[in-house]
């Protein structure tokens, strides 16, 4: 920024009087106003007056429509920990097995005796070194789910392995060699140990394969897991005397009217569950 152009002197504006000559001090007057207007402004002021603006600007608008923050939807500290417990829970499941259909007995102390003799008579049937090694250390444990029986006439067995790979052994064994000890009773069979929403999808798939099932007259569709499933082989066998008695929870009469064919499956040799 340059300096300021000179001010006329005392002098010089005495001799423009002297002379008479007072247009030529309004001319003067008039150019010294042209430079100072001409003369480039401070940055700072103008950013300065840049934020005035903007404030009367913003200020304006909150006046014709408040701002307005919208909800939070959940404390985020609340998710992470459901995540983690969640995380924790499916990983333990990943290491059970469930035992479904096997009838308890008169007092707790009765049926977990019974349970324990059951388990050891498996293991011992299904003949493979590492399973028999983890029941002798007492890496397989055991207990009834839910722990408070209450009104229920059943509950399942869930069986504990100390890992994943020992726990797909054991299903793997149990659903190739079909050992007497869980075939020989109806409707007994090991499972994965499902989460809520496989839960979901194996009493639909149990529904559709009831319905089926009593709709061709023979045991053709069964249950592995969550997934409905096609037996192989040409000559199914016949339906059991009391099948049609005996529909899965949440059946409704209108199902038998379904398609048969309509529902997807996958095709086992005979290692899934009947309806």
């Amino acid at each position: 920024m340059g300096p300021p152009p000179p001010l006329p002197t005392r002098s010089a504006m005495a001799s423009a009087k002297s002379s008479g000559d007072a247009a030529k001090i309004v001319a003067l007057l008039e150019s010294l106003h042209a430079k100072i207007d001409a003369m480039p402004k401070c940055e700072c002021n103008t950013l300065r007056q840049e934020l005035v603006d903007l404030k009367r600007s913003l200020d304006k608008t909150t006046d014709k429509q408040p701002l307005s923050l919208p909800a939070p939807t959940q404390d985020t500290y609340s998710v992470v920990k459901r995540a983690l417990n969640d995380a924790s829970t499916y990983a333990e499941k990943a290491k059970r097995a469930v035992w479904v259909g096997r009838e308890e007995l008169s007092t707790p102390d009765q049926t977990t005796s019974a349970d324990q003799k059951a388990i050891e008579s498996l293991c011992e049937e299904l003949n493979d070194p590492h399973i028999s090694d983890a029941l002798k250390n007492g890496q397989i444990q055991h207990h009834r789910h839910p722990h408070e029986k209450g009104d229920r006439k059943r509950r399942i067995l869930k069986i504990a392995f100390t890992d994943e790979k020992t726990r797909d052994k054991f299903l793997s064994l149990c659903r190739s060699s079909r050992p007497d000890t869980i075939t020989k009773t109806p409707g007994n069979f090991v499972r994965r140990d499902l989460c809520p929403y496989e839960l979901d999808l194996e009493r639909k798939a149990r529904i559709d394969a009831y319905t089926m099932n009593c709709k061709l007259g023979a045991l053709v569709y069964g249950i592995r897991d969550e997934k409905l499933i096609k037996f192989n082989g040409s000559n199914p066998r016949p339906l059991p005397s009391d099948y049609a008695n005996r529909p899965p929870r949440g059946f409704n009469n209108t199902s038998l009217n379904a398609n048969p064919n309509a529902t997807s499956t996958s095709t086992a040799n005979g290692s899934g569950t009947k309806a």
